[in-house]
């Protein structure tokens, strides 16, 4: 293998025809070259189309009912921009609002969870076309409630129920008094049996998903091993740092390498053995709700690009980042009582126009020694799409792009905002509208006609290329 790479570099030194060179826009001279090797003969997963997700608390539904509700127009445009998705409902508060099994009325606790509130979900993911993943209360381990509202939800959800999951982040119970300190995954598997057995009495065709843990993986291989027959999907959490109360971490520290790639690779060689799927439920920059000045600006949204992508190469199922009202770090808030985008909101967009349900193809770096990554995906209609992301702070970047096949031409895409510290972003050089709508600008185009281009990604921005 290192010989075969080493034969295309030497071709690569060795290659003199003109190269097509996109006009750079970089705001000072500090510029470097990096070369991206990607052969697409080479094809590796595939991409679901379900890939891209928004995970909620429980207690939104109670709690902000204008939120996951049909009368939000703007919300509901914002997810449709988006294509396919999944909706996950869990969270904390998961654990802590029981179940009524009645109306909401007017005296009715917002820490409680009502017929209402299910068929208010239910109708909002009806009319998005995103099914959901939903939490039971497991924490008090009310098996009689339990099956009581897992036989209402998907009553109520009907096909839009994609699966069921007990509870959130067993794994650190003992943190929150729900379990006792020695609890370990071995009692969780003991109760998880006779809970599910009890659900699936009430509901003999839910299908479940799990374990749903904060951190700890060593919980993933024994859980797998033990329940892989009676789960369709592994799931698990992943948040980069924390707390956000914490005055070290700063948007810096979000341009950082995060060590991520070694837990995708036991999640999936934990899932692989089964032949499941596995994804990222639960996932943020930083845990604690976020952190104002570092989790909604424009850093955050090259974090959560890289991530999905990152996510995707590891032969990820998906990704649902953690969305809710006062939580900086979501990708839609609600301001004022109406739907905003928010800068991850635009990775997301960034990573459907970049993947496109298509199939990941590796790239390899040429002596990379910068903060830079690079993605690629054969779409289902035969073209190419790469995503080119710096991170340099103050490092403008050509990537040097060599590929083993002659590209007719190139579009390019960019994700930008007027700095790293900016809340204001924009993709393919438009923002959402007031209405939630997305219209991408028109792409800059380049012609190529041979197998290798260079494109200029300015210091703190991204670029998404689609090979013609």
């Amino acid at each position: 293998m290192k010989k075969i790479w080493m034969a295309v570099l030497l071709s690569i030194v060795l290659f003199s025809c003109k190269k097509e060179t996109v006009a750079p826009i970089f705001v000072n001279n500090n510029t470097t070259t990096v070369t991206v090797l990607i052969d697409q003969t080479q094809h590796s997963y595939k991409i679901s189309p379900i890939f891209e997700g928004l995970s909620f608390e429980t207690g939104v539904l109670s709690r902000n009912p204008e939120f996951l509700n049909i009368n939000n127009k703007v919300f509901i445009q914002l997810i449709k921009n988006l294509g396919p998705g999944l909706f996950r409902i869990g969270g904390d508060t998961s654990d802590e609002i029981d179940w009524t099994g009645k109306a909401r009325n007017p005296n009715t606790s917002t820490d409680s969870l009502t017929t209402s509130d299910i068929d208010r979900l239910s109708a909002f993911s009806k009319v998005t076309g995103w099914p959901v993943l939903f939490g039971l209360n497991f924490g008090s381990n009310n098996i009689t409630a339990a099956s009581n509202e897992a036989l209402y939800v998907n009553n109520s959800l009907g096909n839009n129920l994609y699966a069921l999951q007990a509870g959130n982040e067993p794994d650190i119970y003992h943190m929150y008094g729900l379990r006792a300190s020695y609890y370990d995954v071995y009692a969780y598997l003991d109760e998880w049996d006779t809970y599910i057995s009890a659900v699936k009495t009430a509901v003999p065709q839910a299908s479940f998903s799990g374990p749903d843990v904060a951190n700890h993986i060593d919980w993933i291989a024994p859980f797998a091993e033990n329940k892989n027959k009676k789960v369709k999907m592994i799931n698990a959490h992943y948040y980069l740092t924390g707390p956000a109360s914490n005055p070290s971490i700063t948007y810096h520290t979000l341009l950082q390498y995060s060590g991520l790639p070694s837990y995708l690779r036991a999640l999936n060689i934990e899932s692989s053995k089964y032949s499941l799927p596995y994804r990222i439920t639960e996932c943020n920059n930083i845990y604690g709700g976020g952190k104002a000045g570092a989790s909604d600006i424009f850093a955050s949204a090259l974090w959560a690009l890289d991530l999905m992508w990152t996510i995707a190469e590891n032969n990820g199922h998906g990704i649902n980042f953690h969305t809710g009202t006062g939580l900086f770090y979501s990708p839609v808030m609600m301001t004022d009582g109406v739907a905003t985008a928010k800068p991850e909101y635009y990775a997301m967009l960034a990573f459907k126009y970049g993947s496109n349900g298509g199939t990941v193809i590796p790239s390899v770096f040429v002596k990379n020694d910068y903060n830079c990554t690079a993605h690629a995906c054969l779409n289902t209609d035969n073209t190419y799409s790469v995503t080119l992301i710096n991170k340099e702070e103050t490092e403008n970047i050509y990537f040097n792009v060599q590929l083993n096949k002659p590209v007719a031409s190139i579009k390019i895409a960019r994700l930008a905002a007027p700095s790293l510290a900016s809340g204001k972003v924009t993709f393919a050089g438009s923002s959402v509208y007031a209405d939630g709508t997305f219209m991408p600008g028109a792409a800059e185009q380049h012609t190529i006609n041979q197998d290798s281009f260079r494109v200029s990604v300015p210091a703190g921005s991204a670029a998404v290329i689609t090979v013609l």
